[in-house]
């Protein structure tokens, strides 16, 4: 498997997802960049037996896989054992750091493999445009904790939710083009919401994270301080209201635009 010193991952690991979030890592077709090599190919981490299948221009290779805990992940093929260690992951890209080395296997999901990502100079500029240009101009007001929970306090109308949310994911309804890459799990639904303009762009929604929040809520999980700013900052920004209840009432009530 061909590697690359890649100096921007470190740069950006803080916001990749974490590896043993399997969900990211099991539902998609990963082709291996070998820019040395004429050939497809691709790897497919399966969920059943952790079995691995290598595709290399179509002819098949089995294989496994297993995720050891403590950010590692054990690849077996036929020609050896390998072990990698978390570099980054999210849901174009995978980087796996050859255990020992500063060197990384790097895999693109095969959707944006096909439409764009197929050499280095590519992966790299669109890593260096969505995680480090765009961070630096990012530029967010963080509002006062007492003042976000007086508010919070002040808005519910709804009992039942413990976030004090004014309504809930049952009278919203989540649109088709969120709901088929819509994960329901509580360690994504809450990443999502912590690296929040990631997940907006991602999903070309800003009602997005507020959708998260309302699953979450149902689930009765409890948002830490940090993810009600991560709201607040983008009700005030993207939909020019002064609270999350009000986001929520305007996408409950269909009125925003």
């Amino acid at each position: 498997m061909k590697t690359y010193i890649l100096d921007i991952i470190p740069k950006i690991q803080r916001f990749s997802q974490k590896l043993d979030n399997l969900t990211i890592l099991l539902h998609k077709h990963w082709v291996i960049l070998d820019e040395d090599s004429s050939r497809k190919c691709v790897f497919i981490f399966r969920e059943k037996d952790n079995q691995l299948l290598i595709s290399n221009d179509g002819k098949i290779e089995k294989g496994n896989w297993e995720y050891l805990g403590n950010n590692s992940l054990l690849i077996d093929r036929k020609d050896g054992s390998f072990l990698f260690k978390h570099g980054f992951i999210d849901d174009y890209v995978l980087a796996l750091k050859v255990d020992g080395k500063e060197e990384y296997a790097l895999l693109v999901n095969e959707k944006w493999f096909e439409k764009q990502l197929k050499s280095l100079d590519k992966i790299l500029s669109f890593l260096n445009e969505r995680y480090i240009e765009q961070k630096e101009q990012l530029s967010i007001t963080i509002p006062n904790i007492e003042t976000l929970n007086a508010n919070s306090e002040k808005e519910s109308t709804n009992p039942l939710s413990i976030n004090d949310f004014s309504n809930s994911i049952d009278k919203i309804k989540i649109p088709e083009s969120i709901k088929k890459n819509f994960y329901s799990e509580k360690s994504f639904l809450l990443y999502s919401i912590e690296e929040i303009d990631y997940y907006i762009k991602f999903f070309k929604s800003k009602e997005y994270p507020f959708y998260a929040a309302l699953v979450l809520d149902k689930k009765n999980i409890k948002l830490s301080p940090k993810l009600r700013q991560n709201l607040l900052m983008v009700a005030k920004r993207d939909f020019g209201l002064e609270t999350i209840n009000e986001v929520i009432n305007t996408i409950a009530n269909n009125i925003y635009n």
